[in-house]
C-alpha cells in the first residue's frame, strides 16, 4: 500500500483516469454526433437542403411498396415463377435492411432490387404474357425508375460529406476520432 501513497504513482493514476474518461467521452460524444447525422437517411428534415423534402428511406420505401405491387401483377406461375421468386426476394432483402438501419447493407439490397425488377422487365420484354392489368405493370415500372432516379440526388451524401468535413474533420475530432473507433457516416451511392 505504501506504493499508492507515492506522490508521483497518485499523479500517474489520476493522468490514466483522466485520459481514459477522455477517451470514453469522446468516443460517445463523437459516436452520437455520427449517428445523428446519418438519421438524416431517414428523416428529410435533418437534411441541410433547403428545398430538400424527401429522403432516401422514404424513398426506398416507396420501392419496397412498387416491389408489392409488381408481385401482385406478375403473378408466379409459368414464365414469372423465376423472375417473381428473384423479385420477392429482393423486396425483402431491402425492407430487412431498412428495418436495421444499415446503409452499406441498405446499398447492397437496393442494387439488388434493382437487378431484380430489370429481370421483370427482361422476361416482359422477351414476350412473357402479362395479365390483363398490364397498364399496371407499365406504370409500377415507371413510378419504380422514377423513385430511383430521385434516390440519385446527392442531397444526403453531400449533407454526410459535410459533416465529415465541419465535424469529424476538425482537431480534434479528426485524431479521436480514430484513436477511439467511431466509425463515420456513410454516405448512399
Amino acid at each position: 500500500m505504501d506504493f499508492f501513497k507515492k506522490r508521483s504513482v497518485a499523479i500517474a493514476v489520476f493522468v490514466v483516469v483522466v485520459v481514459v474518461f477522455t477517451f470514453v467521452g469522446a468516443h460517445r460524444s463523437l459516436n452520437r454526433a455520427c449517428r445523428q447525422a446519418e438519421a438524416a437517411f431517414f428523416d428529410a428534415s435533418l437534411l441541410q437542403a433547403e428545398d430538400y423534402h424527401t429522403c432516401p428511406g422514404d424513398q426506398l420505401s416507396f420501392c419496397v411498396d412498387y416491389a408489392n405491387r409488381l408481385l401482385s401483377v406478375i403473378g408466379q406461375d409459368g414464365p414469372w415463377a423465376e423472375p417473381y421468386e428473384a423479385l420477392r426476394a429482393a423486396r425483402r432483402d431491402l425492407d430487412d435492411a431498412l428495418k436495421s438501419r444499415d446503409i452499406p447493407a441498405i446499398a447492397a439490397a437496393n442494387q439488388a432490387l434493382v437487378g431484380a425488377v430489370g429481370h421483370v422487365k427482361a422476361a416482359a420484354d422477351s414476350g412473357a404474357p402479362l395479365p390483363e392489368s398490364h397498364d399496371d405493370y407499365d406504370a409500377i415500372i415507371s413510378d419504380f425508375h422514377s423513385t430511383q432516379s430521385v434516390l440519385a440526388d446527392p442531397a444526403y451524401s453531400e449533407h454526410i460529406l459535410a459533416f465529415r468535413e465541419d465535424v469529424l474533420g476538425d482537431f480534434p475530432a479528426n485524431i479521436l476520432r480514430h484513436l477511439t473507433g467511431v466509425k463515420a457516416p456513410e454516405t448512399f451511392p
